[in-house]
């Protein structure tokens, strides 16, 4: 499989979007567990989750909490699979989206994606949509924070626009 660069690191070109296993309409967890293990086999070293990807209310983390699994579970070597995260985002339940970009939170939402992942620092992090009501400056300084912590690896943003 042909690669890319996320700052040093090598991934693959391919990666796997793994929210379609955690929101409204998942699979159940074989075919989710099938669906990992299928990409890993195809040579994907890219996974991207966040802790909002989960269907009801009370399943903070889901997607993360099953990548976790499938990965420590899996039969061949992981080493190389960046996982990709974000926080920022939150899903009450009822099927919509919310934002925080508030430091605090996002350092809350960090700390909690680390134990659910069940590692010590997270390969990329992504604050996952800006959010209007706090400085773009004072969201992406969170995660300059938790980089200079060793928190994450490296940081990111995902659904950012011209303002």
């Amino acid at each position: 499989m042909r690669t890319r660069l996320i700052g040093d690191v090598p991934v693959s070109a391919v990666g796997l979007g793994a929210m379609p296993l955690s929101v409204e309409g998942r699979p159940d967890k074989a075919r989710a567990i099938a669906t990992i293990h299928a990409a890993l086999d195809a040579g994907v070293t890219l996974i991207d989750t966040a802790d909002s990807y989960h269907w009801h209310a009370g399943e903070i983390g889901h997607d993360e909490r099953l990548i976790a699994r499938v990965l420590a579970s899996y039969g061949g070597d992981v080493s190389g699979v960046l996982l990709a995260t974000k926080g920022g985002r939150g899903r009450p339940g009822d099927g919509s989206w919310t934002v925080n970009g508030d430091p605090r939170h996002i350092r809350r939402a960090c700390e909690a994606s680390l134990k659910r992942l069940g590692t010590d620092a997270i390969g990329l992090y992504q604050l996952h949509k800006t959010d209007p009501d706090v400085p773009f400056a004072e969201s992406v300084g969170a995660l300059r924070d938790l980089l200079d912590e060793g928190k994450i690896r490296t940081a990111g943003i995902s659904n950012v626009g011209v303002r």
